[in-house]
């Protein structure tokens, strides 16, 4: 059991803290080397690990988690995971990088990328985790919670992930106001320097909070100012579609 558990530990830690090698995982989790190798050897053998597109010695979640995540809710139950089909025709001619996520405790889960063909792009690999307070899917959720839960959340520190992220609860509270009026979320240099998106949360009606979120995301110089409201629109249609075809 003892070693079930650690190898369990160690696929957490990676994704937690992806990409990331060897050493540092073992470092990070107090673990021999020996020990996480082993367990990375397994995991990637079986498909829940694989090694990063960047650098061959660093570890990321491989596609098993991109299969099993968004099929449980809170419950420990199995739910349909988000978005039923591929979300680029719901954000055709952006050209942008397209995600979605699933909401995971109190963060997102990224389950589904069609990555922009452009040189300049956002690439995130599938299970890439973030907390709900930096970047436009998270506040997206964030701004459809009741009061009570949001207030409840923001009683922790937020510290900083980019040059741009809302660390101030009462900033982020007037930031989640603008969200519900508008309907779509937008962040700037949030959780990557550079880096604009705009999104939208997926929640079937009857279904008491957010389920998952769209989001268009590219380089700021191309997602400027005059394109906010637009692919705003877009997220948001986008969202209404996958909505509907989750409650069947």
């Amino acid at each position: 059991m003892r070693s079930v558990r650690t190898t369990f530990q160690i696929l957490e830690a990676i994704a937690d803290f992806q990409p990331i090698g060897l050493s540092e995982l073992s470092r990070k989790l107090e673990l021999p080397k020996s020990t996480v190798q082993r367990s990375i050897a397994t995991l990637a053998d079986l498909g829940w690990l694989r090694p990063d597109s960047c650098a061959s010695t660093r570890w990321v979640v491989g596609d098993q988690v991109r299969k099993l995540s968004g099929k449980v809710d809170d419950d420990g139950q199995l739910t349909a995971a988000p978005p039923p089909r591929s979300p680029r025709p719901r954000c055709a001619a952006t050209l942008e990088t397209v995600h979605a996520a699933v909401v995971d405790g109190l963060a997102l889960r990224l389950v589904d990328s069609v990555d922009s063909e452009l040189a300049l792009r956002l690439i995130q690999p599938i299970g890439t985790r973030a907390p709900l307070y930096a970047g436009s899917a998270g506040k997206a959720v964030l701004a459809a919670w009741p009061d009570a839960d949001v207030e409840s959340y923001l009683d922790v520190e937020l510290p900083p992930i980019a040059s741009g992220t809302i660390t101030d609860p009462e900033t982020l509270r007037l930031e989640l106001k603008k969200i519900r009026q508008q309907g779509y979320a937008l962040s700037v240099n949030e959780l990557t320097e550079g880096m604009t998106a705009v999104a939208a949360c997926i929640q079937p009606e009857g279904s008491a909070r957010p389920v998952a979120t769209i989001s268009i995301n590219g380089p700021s110089f191309r997602i400027t100012e005059d394109l906010h409201a637009l692919y705003g629109e877009k997220v948001m249609t986008a969202a209404r579609e996958i909505g509907r075809e989750l409650e069947h």
